[in-house]
Order: structure tokens, then sequence, then C-alpha cells
């Protein structure tokens, strides 16, 4: 296809960040939709609207002050049966991540990001949505970056077209350990993709960047690091990303293939663990989500569109125990957890 050529739809973006800050209609206030959990519910025809025409939906003030975090991970978990599946998101299965400071270097390969304070650069998740709810804001920073994918390939494309044809090839990215028995360390992904007539991207910097520790990995050329550098310097303009400060009883929604998301450096102050900061995160398969290139088949095992597919898993996880139904698989979810939705 000619990179020059008129990208075909997947409901693409056309905003950026300055434009979205200026807009308030992509963002719900609770108290307008029952006040809790169960009004969203209600609503979700409300949230998916705000999905398909901007990528995200973030719902303002959710009452979880009286109740226990426990409780609040009960209520987000249902409500995220509700509007998808959860996937797991380690090789220990956990279904429900806890985003908060436990000291991880991040410059080990194996960590992962969620477990540190330090800044996290613009990147996508293993998932067909992100949901965050913040039950702790940190004392400074910590602020949630968002990011229009589309918009980002169009601005590299009007500098230097042959750069975002470049980012359209596969390249390398590092596993991060989360393959199975006989998968190599590393998979091949283009970062932008039309396949299927449909606009998706995939970017984490720090896991192409660590595929370079497997000997049998593709050496990154000058030419793709150039590429890679451009885009970076475009998703750091002032314009491009819509900043959030979340707040306790916030809730983040947003496409993960239509979407890059980042986050500040944070401080929690004295680091007692009733004050840190503390976002509760979901990864769902839903039944609106895209056909995915062949090419991601190696990280979300499945590539047929509304289907449950996506997350990390541990080494010996069986995938037939889980349809591709997004509803059947939720059943399947909720048995194994003994869940009630």
């Amino acid at each position: 296809m000619n990179i020059n050529n008129e990208l075909p739809k997947y409901n693409n973006l056309d905003w950026d960040g300055l434009q979205l800050s200026q807009q308030t209609d992509w963002i719900m206030q609770s108290r307008s939709y029952g006040g809790d959990f169960e009004g969203l519910c209600n609503n979700l025809n409300k949230i998916l609207s705000r999905l398909k025409k901007y990528g995200l939906a973030l719902i303002r003030g959710l009452p979880i002050s009286h109740i226990t975090d426990d409780i609040c991970c009960n209520q987000f978990f249902n409500f995220g049966l509700q509007l998808g599946s959860p996937v797991s998101q380690s090789r220990k299965l956990d279904f429900l991540g806890k985003v908060t400071n436990r000291d991880s270097d991040i410059l080990n390969p194996t960590n992962r990001g969620y477990e540190s304070s330090a800044a996290l650069p613009f990147h996508t998740d293993r998932c067909d949505l992100l949901c965050l709810l913040c039950i702790r804001p940190a004392l400074h920073g910590g602020k949630t970056r968002l990011i229009n994918s589309y918009r980002a390939f169009q601005n590299l494309k009007e500098i230097n077209s042959s750069y975002a044809w470049e980012l359209t090839q596969p390249i390398p990215f590092d596993r991060r350990d989360a393959q199975v028995e006989g998968q190599l360390g590393w998979t091949s992904i283009p970062p932008f993709s039309f396949e299927n007539d449909v606009f998706i991207s995939r970017y984490v910097r720090r896991f192409i960047e660590s595929s370079q520790r497997f000997s049998d990995a593709p050496r990154l050329t000058d030419r793709q690091i150039d590429a890679l550098n451009t885009l970076d310097s475009i998703l750091e303009l002032p314009s491009m990303s819509l900043d959030l400060q979340m707040e306790a009883g916030d809730l983040l929604i947003l496409d993960n293939h239509r979407l890059y998301h980042a986050r500040t450096k944070f401080d929690d102050g004295d680091n007692l663990l009733e004050n840190k900061r503390l976002l509760l995160r979901l990864w769902l398969a839903w039944d609106g989500s895209p056909p995915l290139p062949l090419s991601y088949k190696d990280t979300y095992r499945r590539t047929e569109p509304g289907i449950y597919r996506g997350g990390v898993w541990p080494e010996k996880h069986n995938w037939d125990e889980f349809p591709y139904d997004i509803a059947a698989a939720r059943e399947a979810l909720n048995l194994k957890l003994k869940t009630n939705v």
C-alpha cells in the first residue's frame, strides 16, 4: 500500500491532546449515571459511545472513600466483567492489577513498569481495553498522559514519509519473558499496521530496545532508530498529549489499539502503605475489538475481532480453557475465580 494514500479506517481518531483538553464530552460525572458502579453498568452504552468517538472515557467521582479497598476491588472487577472479560496481566494469573510503587527497577528488562515510581514513556499494553481506577493519587506527580496514535502516525508521515513507512515494517519486540515453551524471547511486530483495512498501533520503545539482548534478534538499523527517535520527538510535542491528574474515584477506560499512554514520575512522600499511590488496573478483551494483524498472534494468541485474547499468562497456560466468545470466556473466568458477576 502506498504510504501517501489515505489510511483505512478503524474509527480513526482526529484529536490531539490540546484539542481534547478544550472539550468535555469525553468526561462523565458518576453522579449523573447513578453515582456508583451499578449505575455505570446500566449506562454502558454511554461509555461505549465515547470509546468509539474518542478512544477513551473518563468517569469522575465514583464514591469510593466510604468503602474498603477489598470491596472496591470486587466492584471494579465486576464492572469489568460487564464491559468485557479480564485477561491475565502476569505469569501469576493476576486478573486485577495494582499499580503502585514496589521499587521495581525498570532498567531491568524482566521487571514491570507499573511496580515503580519512575516516569513511563508512551506505550501500549497487551490487551484490547485498559481500565484504571484511582484509589489514591500520589503526593506529587503521577499524571496519566494519553496520545492518539493515528495522529502521531500522520505527523510522522508529514515530517518524513519514509520513516513512517519504516515503522509499518516488522521490528523486534522483547517478549519480556512472557514466551511459552518453544518460542523465542522476542517477536516481530510493525509499530503501525493497516492490515485488514484497520489502523492499529503497538508501541513500547523499551521492549524494542531490550529485544537486542537476544543474539538471534535482528539488529536495529540506524534508519529504524532514526525513525523511532523521530516518533518519540513527536510524542513529546506539547500539543500532542492529553495530561490527566486522576483523583480518588476517577475511572479511565481507553482503547489500547488507538491510544498510547504514559505516566510522569511520582513521589509518595512518607511512603506509608496507606498513603501510597494506588491505581487498580484491568486488561479487558471485549466484543468491540478490531481484527489484529497476523504478526500479533504471538503476543495476543488470537487475532480475530471481538474475541477473548491478549494478556500475559503462565508458561503452560491452556488457551482451550477459555472460549473465543467473550460471554462464554467471562463465564469460564467467573467459574475459575469463583467470583459472582
